[in-house]
């Protein structure tokens, strides 16, 4: 059987036969027929052309209660997979997964060893993806969507745009390059923070939430606003980014820097802040934000200090953001944001004031951003297969670059398509 092409012409009867198919994970002929009040014989026409499209596939027979046997259809293993890239501050994420959802495989490597920081990061991006590919492409269909999510406003990222936070990450055309795709391969690019908020959304601890706050506090500090069970952006993409608060708040954050915030409440500052006056006789000087806060559970007092002026520092802004959007839960995440001891100073400082607001972690750790990523992609999939028979469930607002395309005329920059270095965006 023939793996399904990228784009692929289906008509209205065998989307509608395919949209019941991954509905129902399995199901028959008649299942089917009576599920869209359609005749047997169209729906074996339907399946038939979707069978030879590889699309779905025979898995079994069901023994029918008159003696006759039913051929039992489920979505392909040849129907095509989706990637996801998480392009963080220490660490490249890739996961991949089949149409059905299923896992497919996974793996993190972290940046290190000499080089600069870009040339480890397109590195990691060409390897892992090219290996990924390679392994999957022969058995697994065609790669239908790739969703990439980085820490950078994507609207500055599409204009090319830098800043003093953002200088030294590869440039968005470097990573395309990187990824080496084929023609017409979608590439779906969204915030990272953003991300772990639709994953929360879709598969962890916001499933049944329909308004939250995922704050993800690490060596950047970031939130992501969920409205309604859709991610709010503003208007040039840079709603959540509380990096950029003013920079009298908090007090302490004395800098003309427009990212004074996270310079304060970073994780690289705040470590350097408290273990700068170490008093060795308390014990080794702790050399990551988690040794210091696990000091700060065995009692030892500057740990204790750290600890508490950290949670009151979150959890003020976690304030500041209830008070502006009035979320049912503030979910942590983030290399800091996840640990237990902040997780509890956090929530006392906000329901003293706010005791109808939720805080707690999110169940997803640290896959929460590319398994976000990889939702995009079938969301964007799903949506190209099945067209009026499936409903967005994520967000339509999420840039999408054709890879290898060539230019298209330009357009204004209000307008979310747009070139970039030869690659065209929808």
């Amino acid at each position: 059987m023939a793996a399904s092409p990228i784009t692929i012409e289906l008509t209205e009867t065998e989307r509608s036969v395919l949209s019941v198919v991954y509905a129902k994970g399995e199901c028959t002929r008649p299942d089917i027929s009576a599920s869209l009040d359609v005749s047997k014989p169209t729906v074996s026409l339907a399946v038939s052309a979707l069978e030879n499209a590889g699309l779905i596939a025979p898995v079994r027979a069901r023994q029918g209660s008159l003696g006759r046997s039913a051929t039992v259809y489920a979505i392909a293993a040849t129907a095509g997979w989706l990637l996801g890239l998480d392009i963080g501050s220490t660490r490249v994420k890739v996961l991949s997964r089949a149409l059905d959802g299923r896992e497919l495989k996974s793996v993190s490597e972290s940046l290190s060893g000499p080089g600069s920081r870009n040339e480890q990061i397109l590195e990691l991006v060409s390897s892992l993806v090219g290996r990924m590919i390679d392994e999957l492409a022969p058995v697994a269909g065609p790669l239908r969507a790739v969703g990439v999510a980085v820490p950078r406003v994507i609207s500055q990222y599409l204009n090319d745009e830098s800043s003093s936070r953002t200088i030294g990450r590869p440039a968005l055309a470097e990573i395309l390059a990187a990824l080496d795709l084929d023609e017409g391969v979608p590439v779906l690019l969204e915030n990272n923070v953003n991300c772990a908020a639709l994953a929360e959304m879709e598969l962890g601890g916001a499933q049944d939430v329909n308004d939250f706050v995922f704050l993800q506090v690490g060596v950047g500090i970031g939130s992501g606003i969920v409205a309604d069970r859709r991610v709010v952006r503003g208007a040039r993409g840079g709603a959540g980014e509380v990096s950029s608060l003013p920079t009298g708040w908090p007090a302490k954050a004395e800098s003309s820097d427009r990212f004074a915030l996270e310079d304060y409440l970073g994780a690289n500052q705040f470590l350097e802040r408290w273990t700068s006056t170490w008093d060795i006789r308390q014990g080794p000087v702790p050399t990551t934000v988690a040794e210091l806060f696990d000091f700060a559970g065995a009692g030892i007092p500057k740990a204790v200090e750290a600890l508490d002026q950290h949670s009151r520092d979150i959890g003020q802004l976690a304030l500041s953001l209830a008070a502006v959007l009035d979320p049912a839960l503030i979910l942590l995440g983030g290399g800091v944001g996840q640990n237990p001891h902040l997780l509890e100073g956090v929530r006392a400082v906000v329901q003293t004031v706010k005791p109808e607001v939720q805080v707690t972690g999110g169940s997803l750790g640290e896959d929460a951003t590319v398994e976000g990523a990889v939702a995009l992609t079938l969301d964007h999939a799903l949506s190209g297969l099945l067209g009026s028979r499936y409903k967005r469930r994520l967000d339509d607002r999420t840039t999408v670059i054709f890879a290898n395309r060539a230019p298209a005329a330009p357009v204004p920059d209000a307008d979310r398509s747009r070139n970039v270095r030869g690659l065209t965006s929808v």
